[in-house]
């Protein structure tokens, strides 16, 4: 599992050039840009049986910025239940909603928490399982 994070650093400070969030095949799709010393690779990041995410935009303004463009922060890959998110309301409608995460991005200010059982990077696939 200490692969996937060696593959996942190759993609710091990366472009999104393209993302898809496939809600009905269960999966997130990144296409990501990285130039190192004057070389760009293109490169494809795909969560697979995605079982949930959580997008935050705690970066001011909270709408999209005129000429913007999403960098990869950071991803990191979180094996075990490290963090859970859980949804609380002033209804009792919610309260059995809660899920794990083994996945996080940085995208600038903006944090996208993932939970998925596998990934593919470049065409090479890893399954995690999904956190207990």
């Amino acid at each position: 599992m200490d692969r996937i994070q060696e593959y996942l650093n190759g993609l710091w400070s990366g472009v999104v050039e393209n993302h898809v969030i496939d809600l009905f095949n269960h999966c997130i799709l990144l296409d990501i840009k990285v130039i190192n010393q004057g070389v760009t690779i293109q490169h494809q990041l795909k969560f697979k049986n995605v079982k949930s995410f959580y997008y935050l935009n705690d970066q001011y303004p909270f709408e999209p910025e005129v000429g913007d463009y999403l960098e990869l922060t950071s991803v990191t890959f979180q094996k075990g239940n490290t963090k859970e998110i859980k949804v609380t309301s002033d209804s009792s409608e919610y309260p059995h909603l809660t899920t794990n995460t083994n996945f996080a991005l940085e995208i600038w200010g903006r944090e996208v928490f993932i939970e998925a059982s596998s990934i593919e990077i470049d065409g090479k696939l890893f399954d995690v399982g999904f956190s207990k």
